[in-house]
């Protein structure tokens, strides 16, 4: 019937085009022609989903997803999707809409991609039969090529973290907005110049990774007590690369969850494997023995371009006595509590100021072992930012002596590791209770605040 109806139209074709004299005969029978070849042309579909039977990742089905949104025309669709670049409010980037179809053409060849409507999550690859064998397997190593140059010029890095689906574990995506950097870090500049050029040297050593036979991968273990910068040192690494973060709390995680989701990240991934401590204790129960297999599995797991960053509570002679023996990471990064320096960092950046009379009486409570961090500064100030006089005197009555490790009064390293917590424990408050100043420290402290400045009313308040 259409072979039919295209006969029809083309001897309509050519009596009316030849009668007004618009086309000679010779072009309007090669318009005739071309336009019956392109009607019966035979196309070969190919599909590409997004996960395996297996609920795995489908690593082609995101190259495909880049490359297509790299494509100049997809800004001319008419139903595209807009998605954000991430933090940036300046960048954003298109994918297709559902039943949209973008054009594209490689060796001479036209070749179309079409997001199905059908709810299913893939990209449909049609080629004319005749162009198959030629371009097919040359035309996907070209998108896969394309894809992985500089995929960031579009799209900044995403944040994932997993969910579980109809008995299925799987990741999702979640807007990245966590503002830190490696500008904003309040830690030891030695200590974050050395981070910061282990992650370069890494990201430029990939050929030498694989003459040596080994996985171009990265580990870090980093430890300290709450409220020190942990998190924030691993989401300013992944900005610094421009990887996707993937987040796993290790402490809700069985093993079988926890290879299923590293089995499903992609490359180009920094993995933040939270709450070790928990997740070893967990799993140091009496005839337990495959601790060390299980972590080694987790490293080998990670696929090439991923960096893994392991987190833990607890201070560092608890964990280079427990730990550290153990377990092999590529780097070990202890970030200990706020200091003075640390301190009058986060007061400029705050309060705006970056000196006060108050601040000789915080340097002698650092001095004589007084504690506090980071975290509990910056809360401390951004609360009361309007008065520096009250930031300092709250955060003199927060500061605490140092915590215990119990590294040395535990027979057993995986019992002294729980005891590091979550910050949540019942150990953790009383090692916090204990430590507590006494009344005639305050009483003596507050003689130093009132000797250095005029606050009314500032003795009866850290009585009370």
């Amino acid at each position: 019937m259409v072979l039919l109806f295209l006969i029809v139209l083309s001897l309509l074709s050519i009596i009316i085009f030849l009668q007004w004299g618009i086309y000679s005969r010779h072009d309007l029978l090669h318009c005739i022609r071309q336009l019956m070849s392109d009607c019966l042309q035979e196309y070969q579909y190919f599909t590409i989903p997004r996960y395996h039977s297996n609920s795995q990742e489908n690593l082609l089905f995101c190259k495909v997803a880049d490359y297509i949104a790299s494509l100049s025309n997809l800004e001319e669709s008419d139903t595209a999707s807009i998605f954000s670049g991430g933090c940036s409010t300046n960048e954003f980037y298109l994918q297709p809409g559902p039943g949209e179809t973008v054009h594209d053409s490689f060796l001479g060849a036209q070749v179309t991609w079409t997001k199905p409507s059908d709810g299913h999550d893939r990209f449909v690859l049609r080629i004319k039969s005749e162009d198959r064998v030629r371009i097919l397997r040359p035309y996907i190593l070209h998108v896969k090529s394309e894809a992985s140059k500089d995929k960031s010029n579009y799209r900044e890095p995403c944040l994932f973290t997993h969910t579980r689906n109809n008995g299925e574990t799987r990741w999702i995506s979640v807007p990245f907005t966590h503002p830190a950097t490696f500008d904003t870090l309040v830690i030891d500049p030695v200590l974050k110049k050395r981070v910061y050029s282990d992650l370069e040297s890494f990201t430029k050593n990939r050929s030498n990774y694989h003459r040596l036979g080994r996985v171009w991968n990265r580990s870090y273990l980093i430890y300290g007590w709450p409220g020190t910068g942990k998190s924030s040192l691993a989401v300013a690494m992944a900005k610094a690369l421009r990887f996707d973060i993937r987040i796993i709390d290790m402490a809700r995680c069985s093993i079988d969850i926890l290879e299923r989701l590293l089995l499903h990240t992609r490359p180009r991934s920094l993995i933040l494997l939270e709450n070790l401590d928990l997740y070893l204790n967990k799993n140091s129960a009496p005839g337990n023995t495959s601790i060390n297999s299980i972590m080694n599995r987790v490293k080998s797991y990670c696929g090439d371009e991923r960096v893994m960053v392991f987190t833990m509570t607890g201070g560092e002679d608890l964990v280079n006595h427990t730990v550290v023996p153990l377990f092999r990471f590529d780097v070990n990064i202890y970030l200990p509590m706020c200091d003075f320096n640390a301190f009058k960092v986060l007061a400029e950046r705050y309060l705006a100021v970056k000196e006060h009379d108050l601040f000789q009486v915080i340097e002698e409570e650092f001095e004589s072992g007084m504690q506090i961090s980071h975290a509990s500064v910056g809360e401390i100030m951004l609360a009361n930012r309007q008065s520096t006089t009250k930031t300092v005197e709250l955060i003199l009555e927060a500061m605490k002596p140092p915590m215990a490790n119990n590294a040395s009064s535990s027979s057993n390293g995986s019992d002294s590791i729980g005891k590091g917590g979550d910050g949540n424990g019942a150990d953790k408050q009383a090692i916090i209770a204990n430590g507590r100043a006494s009344k005639d420290k305050i009483v003596n402290l507050t003689t130093k605040i009132c000797r250095l400045s005029n606050v009314g009313g500032l003795k009866k308040m850290l009585k009370e």
